[in-house]
Formats: C-alpha cells, structure tokens, sequence
C-alpha cells in the first residue's frame, strides 16, 4: 500500500505543471443506445476530478481511451468523435478530437495552442494495431506527447497494452483521484472474502469467467451462477455423456469442498417465434438450442434469500438481457437484494453491472461501485494489475 501512496496523483499537489503535459489514460467505452446516446456516463464522471486537479495546475491534459474492439483498424462505428458532445457536457472543457496518425508537427503544435478550458483527446487507440499487441516502440512514440502519465483507466488495467504499461516506462506514471479510490477501496475489504460472503457472477462474457469463478473457490462461502454461464451449466447438467462430465471445469467447480455454489433452479427462454415470447423453464428442461435470458422467478427468490443473509458481497455481471424489460427481473431483483441488505459490504463491478446499479437502484446504495469488470476481479484475486505495477517499477 505505501507504494501505491508514492505514486499517487497527489504528490503532484507541490509540482509546478504550468505547462506541462499530462497524459491521462482513461476508459471512455461506455455504452451506447442504437441512437447513439449515452446510457452510463459513470466512467466519464469519475474521472474529472483528476481531470480538473492538472487544469487548475495550468498542465496541458491529453487524454488516450478506446471505444470498443475495432481489432487494429479505423471503425467509424467505434469513433470518439460519437461521444464527444456528452464528454464535453460532462467534464465541462472544450475536447479536441486528433488523430494519432498525424505528423508530429501537427500533434504538438496542437498541444502546444490549446487554452486552459481545452483538452486534446487522441482518437480511439485500439485504431492502432500496436496498442493491443503491445510495443514499446508505439509506447515510446505515445510517451513522446507528455511530461507525466496518469493512469485513470482501471477497467482495462489488467490489460499489457501499449498505453497502459508501456508509457509509463518512458515518462514518470502516476495513479489518478479514481484509481487510487478503486484500490484502496476494494483493498481494504478484500480480507472479508471468506467470512459469510456470496459472489454473484452474470454478463454475457463467458470465455475467461468460468476460469476466474474457478479461482474463487475457496476465497468465498458461495458463488451464485447467472448470465451467459447458465447455459454452460445446463448443458454439463443435462448432458448423459459421462466422460464429457468428468473433465469438465463445471465438474471441477461443482464438485469442489470448498466454496458452495449456487445454480439457477429456473430460466426465462426467449421464445421468439411463438406465443408467449417468453416462457420459464426448470434448468433440467433446458435444450441446447433454448436462449437463456433471463433467471426464473424461484431463482429469484432462492438468490435474494442467499444474499440477505450475507456481510459480504460481490457481484460481477447481470442475471440476463436486463436492458430488455421483458428480461431484467432478475438483474432488478439481484440489484435491489442487494441493496436492501445494510449489514453487508457490497462491491459491485463492470460496465454492464454499473450500469444496471442505475437503472435500478442507485450507486450509492452499494459500498463501492467499481468502473472496472475483469480488472476488479483480476485485482481481487491477486492484488496487483500490470497497469499498476508498470508505474511501480518503472517510478525511478
């Protein structure tokens, strides 16, 4: 913890910044309506205190994000120019769009004219094949835009990419107003994992969830099982091939000694070509063609009473298609169980999970909220992210 105090944005409070750029790592990918408007602007907003601290020291800010997977190329669909009008409402500055692909010149005389209620705001970084790859030429040609890196972009801190752990290698690194409070936040709760505790994982990312479920065994009293992972456990469930049982991670994880898990008793199935369009079924019902959307209406019940009684609580993921009104009952009921439970210590996170704690409760009905899904759990299970540990040993 004393390291992450030495690289904290506030030990730039005594620093002259007049004039000096600042490169702010942030994580604008926030969703969008099909029109294009802005459905969550939490991950906006919780950078603007750091945002305003280096306008008020006269620094020159610059921000870097990325929108989305445009998978190393240009995608107009994914452009930030979408969002600028909801960023500039929200941080209250003036942002210039540019393109990291232009000349040198032009990129910093660009810095170099901007007043001190104007930001520069470099286009989508995932544009450049470079920043998923990693390379610490394409780091060192970022870094070469600043005097100082801040990172504020914690839900992708997990990530070895150009602009997360590769800048600070080049110029000093500093955690924001937002990142600190995410570590320090979930830090100091973390040791409760195992006393009388329940993780709740949902969302529809399923490829590395079931891996991290499976790290969780043994840190926690129980695990309910929602989200794009139902469907793996009702196949494992309902399959009568043996052998296909027996090695299987489900098998691993529902055969375990340590950690209880819970799994949903009913579904709601999205049945689209017939009346009802949505209909439930017990999980021992559930065909391999069925789309799970939702969790049923016993699930519901059986979930809620579980987190009730618990002091700790993580969720990570909603129940289903939540922002379907026909199929967010159980993200709603999950929210609001949670909610009503004031003996716990709730910590919620990731965009999908944020973003359902506002639609149907209220942020600050959890203990923390974090901006960040596979990096705040990343960071639970081992303490660390490479974002962070790129300013540690790079801070000399």
């Amino acid at each position: 913890m004393n390291n992450l105090k030495d690289i904290f944005i506030e030990n730039l409070q005594p620093v002259n910044l007049q004039n000096k750029k600042c490169i702010v790592r942030v994580d604008f990918n926030v969703p969008l309506s099909d029109e294009n408007e802005l459905l969550d602007d939490t991950r906006i907003k919780t950078v603007k205190k750091t945002i305003d601290f280096l306008i008020s020291k006269k620094a020159k800010v610059i921000l870097i994000s990325h929108m989305g997977r445009p998978k190393g190329k240009p995608d107009p669909n994914l452009s930030l120019a979408k969002i600028i009008d909801s960023i500039e409402l929200i941080l209250k500055y003036k942002i210039h769009l540019i393109d990291i692909n232009q000349s040198d010149e032009f990129i910093h005389n660009s810095i170099s004219d901007i007043k001190s209620n104007q930001i520069i705001m470099f286009e989508n970084i995932r544009f450049n094949p470079e920043e998923e790859s990693y390379s610490d030429k394409f780091s060192k040609y970022l870094s070469s835009f600043g005097d100082i890196y801040i990172n504020e972009a914690f839900a992708v801190s997990h990530r070895n990419h150009s602009s997360i752990t590769g800048i600070p290698k080049f110029i000093p690194g500093f955690m924001g107003y937002m990142m600190y409070k995410e570590f320090i936040s979930i830090s100091n709760q973390s040791s409760q994992l195992s006393n009388n505790s329940i993780c709740i994982f949902g969302g529809a990312k399923i490829s590395d969830k079931i891996q991290i479920l499976n790290n969780f065994l043994g840190k926690v009293e129980c695990i309910a099982i929602g989200g794009g992972m139902i469907k793996e456990f009702a196949h494992y469930l309902n399959s009568k091939n043996v052998s296909l049982k027996k090695n299987n991670i489900i098998h691993e994880i529902l055969n375990n000694n340590k950690t209880k898990i819970l799994i949903p008793k009913d579904v709601m199935i999205n049945n689209e070509n017939l009346k009802p369009k949505y209909i439930i079924k017990n999980l021992n019902e559930v065909l391999t063609e069925d789309n799970i959307v939702d969790i049923g209406p016993k699930t519901i019940d059986f979930y809620s009473n579980s987190i009730k009684n618990c002091s700790y609580i993580l969720w990570n993921g909603p129940m289903g298609i939540f922002e379907n009104p026909g199929s967010n009952k159980g993200t709603s009921a999950i929210a609001r169980a949670i909610s009503d439970n004031n003996n716990a210590y709730s910590v919620a996170g990731g965009g999908s999970t944020v973003q359902a704690i506002n639609q149907f409760i209220s942020i600050n009905k959890i203990s923390h909220v974090s901006t960040g899904g596979g990096a705040f759990m990343e960071y639970i299970e081992n303490g660390t992210l490479p974002g962070i540990n790129a300013i540690i040993q790079n801070k000399n």
